[in-house]
């Protein structure tokens, strides 16, 4: 990238937006994807300082020594923190380990019930009390702080079954997602989501309604490492199935609590949103995302937003060109974008506006739809190409004009209302863009 090009990038970047939201052993990743656009040392910088204060002392060790090539060792504050790790480490995993060898015996596992009290109460003949299992979760906690994340989950896990304490129940929850996500197992991550906004999504919440706003926003961001999943949704696309976490992720987020939640508190999460309804081409959600950019552009924009913004709201049609250039950008930068398949990415957003200029034009040229989608993104053959793949397009080859194949909709009233509705106000804005003009 060129220096204009950075310095976009760096302006629509959303990491610092992710700090008061996202778990700091997530951030690690976040962050080592900003190398494209800042310097490798100031990168480092970052990630030691959200490291610093865990257990990780491998990772912080190599981070030290690339940040201060001179040195040979850690500091001693962090060379100490080796012993307090087997300080804590050795006795935990002495005093967990016969509880944990009594719940995978045989005895144990073959008379586990659904009823979490007749289990305690099973467990307390084999001496196994409130103590006991609070251990479990200690050590869990302390597995997770050191990166070993398979371990953490496990522990975490046995203590959910068992515990009556809900607030560490939940903590126990939320630490056991987080450590399904970086451990790679994302099917059991899924599963850990239901359960937190089984939590979160109760009317009879037990919390303040501060505290339901809070976990509902901790989980909308935590949530994308689960939607944008970068090999989940390689093997969808080799597949050629749908991308079912996208539309799964449409549904939860436009939802009247969730789309709340973020007009609110998180407006920059509608660029994920924009992304994954254009990616899967669920375009019955565009009324929803139209409503809530209207509602945000005030407070937040980028381009996805600004490509809502001209194309549906505006009607300025002339500046999609230069929107395109930079969702080009973001789409190469953004940590959880950049996972998408970028050619499947831009044929659904070049014949959206496609779509969406014919609908106000009727008929146009190739040579003229072209003005409107030509970028970095797109030339005249691209052009051509999404034109002839797509069902909703027809090309009269006599006379290359293109249209709208929508036969389907010529007797449906609501599609003639809505059409024409549109199209006024397309007109409206011209007329007012026209008067503005005239009177400077």
């Amino acid at each position: 990238m060129d220096s204009k090009q950075i310095e976009l990038a760096r302006k629509f970047d959303l990491t610092n937006h992710f700090f008061d939201f996202v778990d700091r052993h997530l951030m690690y990743p976040l962050l080592d994807n900003l190398v494209t656009i800042y310097d490798v040392k100031e990168v480092d910088n970052l990630q030691f300082n959200v490291l610093k204060d865990t257990y990780m002392t491998k990772e912080l060790k190599e981070l030290y020594l690339s940040i201060n090539p001179n040195e040979k060792d850690l500091p001693t504050e962090y060379l100490n923190r080796e012993n307090d790790i087997i300080n804590e480490l050795v006795p935990l995993n002495e005093s967990t380990k016969e509880t944990l060898n009594i719940l995978c015996s045989k005895e144990i596992q073959s008379n586990l019930k659904q009823n979490k009290i007749e289990n305690r109460e099973l467990i307390k003949t084999r001496g196994i009390d409130d103590d006991k299992i609070l251990e479990l979760y200690k050590f869990g906690k302390l597995q997770y702080n050191r990166g070993d994340y398979v371990m953490a989950s496990d522990l975490l896990n046995n203590f959910k079954l068992l515990s009556i304490n809900q607030d560490l129940i939940l903590k126990a929850t939320c630490g056991k997602f987080i450590s399904d996500i970086l451990s790679g197992d994302i099917e059991e991550a899924k599963n850990e989501m239901i359960n937190l906004r089984d939590v979160i999504d109760n009317r009879n919440y037990q919390g303040s309604s501060i505290d339901q706003l809070k976990l509902r926003n901790w989980l909308i961001h935590n949530s994308l490492f689960i939607f944008f999943n970068e090999n989940d949704l390689k093997k969808q696309s080799i597949n050629g199935n749908i991308n079912l976490q996208l539309l799964n992720m449409n549904e939860i987020f436009l939802s009247s609590s969730y789309i709340s939640t973020i007009e609110a508190s998180c407006p920059w999460i509608l660029r994920y949103i924009i992304s994954s309804v254009l990616y899967t081409k669920d375009f019955k959600r565009l009324k929803d995302i139209i409503k809530a950019v209207e509602i945000e552009n005030y407070e937040y924009n980028d381009p996805f937003t600004n490509l809502i913004q001209n194309l549906f709201i505006d009607f300025k049609f002339n500046k999609l060109n230069e929107i395109l250039n930079n969702i080009e950008i973001l789409i190469e930068i953004d940590f959880f974008i950049n996972h998408l398949s970028k050619d499947e990415f831009i044929n659904n957003i070049i014949e959206l506006i496609i779509r969406s200029v014919l609908k106000i034009y009727k008929k146009l040229s190739i040579n003229q739809l072209f003005k409107f989608v030509e970028s970095n993104l797109c030339d005249l053959n691209k052009l051509n190409e999404i034109i002839n793949k797509s069902n909703e397009l027809k090309i009269n080859i006599e006379n290359n004009i293109v249209s709208l194949n929508d036969d389907e909709n010529i007797n449906n009233p609501y599609f003639t209302v809505y059409e024409k509705t549109k199209a006024l106000s397309f007109k409206s804005n011209q007329f007012l863009n026209n008067a503005s003009i005239n009177s400077i």
